[in-house]
């Protein structure tokens, strides 16, 4: 699988992939690189200069130099087509060499400084390191400014929030919506003691933690979805079936905004760290 917006933001890179060690991968010691993993590889080291046979008869062609993450300790791993028609990549795996990673966990690859790093970690550590760079840790007095009239928690907002959203925007969102949340209109809502209104939340189904990765706005009227407080807490926290079923309606919704921002569902999924691993 590709990296995507959030991978690339967290490896400080531009290009990476990573997929699930098979506990059969793990097993025999090797992994047979495809798709993306495969490109990656190939045209990193040139197809070229990848031997074709096995790794006894090509020792040093086979040998190939990656930076071990997170330290960047230097590794020599075993690459080579195993058959003629270089139809099939295998990576070789090796105790020795300080990399083989543990059935069921996530292996990733990317290039940085002109160099290919490689490394792994369990799959859980994997989504939440990556959870982490969309975490906000002003985002409830982004939601408190929507529900008070206070003049303070305007003032207050607009001296904590590190994304410079405008409520407004938000509050307009709401409006349209008629009040009701946008993933399931039946839930119940309390009204607010201060407006006397229902009580919702804005949720920015694209992070506004990726502005800095892109030039189009992400705090516009698009990318904002009027949620109740259990489904916003939902989205963020809740199983994988349950995020990406709220993600998928939402998309579906508001298709506009994937077209602007030339993304997929499954972008979204890896987002919140809910993307189906392979």
């Amino acid at each position: 699988m590709q990296f995507g917006a959030i991978q690339k933001i967290k490896f400080n890179t531009t290009i990476g992939s990573y997929s699930v060690v098979t506990e059969r991968e793990n097993y025999d010691s090797q992994i047979t690189a495809t798709d993306s993993e495969a490109k990656l590889l190939i045209d990193f080291f040139g197809k070229e200069n990848i031997p074709i046979g096995n790794v006894k008869s090509h020792k040093e062609q086979a040998q190939k130099t990656l930076r071990l993450y997170p330290k960047g300790d230097e590794i020599k791993l075993n690459l080579v087509f195993p058959k003629p028609n270089k139809t099939e990549l295998r990576l070789y795996l090796s105790t020795k060499a300080g990399f083989k990673p543990i059935p069921n966990s996530i292996w990733f690859m990317f290039i940085k400084n002109n160099e290919l790093w490689i490394g792994s970690m369990i799959e859980q550590e994997w989504r939440d390191e990556n959870a982490l760079i969309i975490y906000d840790e002003t985002e409830g007095v982004y939601q408190d400014s929507l529900s008070e009239l206070d003049e303070i928690k305007i003032t207050k907002l607009k001296a904590r929030d590190v994304f410079s959203r405008d409520r407004n925007i938000a509050l307009e969102r709401i409006k349209i919506e008629k009040y009701m949340c946008e993933y399931n209109p039946s839930h119940i809502l309390f009204n607010s003691r201060y407006t006397n209104l229902p009580y919702l939340e804005a949720h920015h189904l694209i992070p506004l933690a990726l502005q800095k990765n892109t030039a189009k706005k992400l705090d516009v009227i698009e990318n904002i979805f009027s949620l109740c407080p259990y489904c916003h807490r939902a989205i963020h926290n809740a199983d994988k079936d349950l995020t990406q079923n709220i993600i998928k309606k939402l998309a579906f919704k508001r298709p506009e905004l994937l077209n602007i921002m030339e993304l997929k569902t499954s972008d979204i999924f890896s987002f919140y760290s809910v993307e189906d691993i392979y």
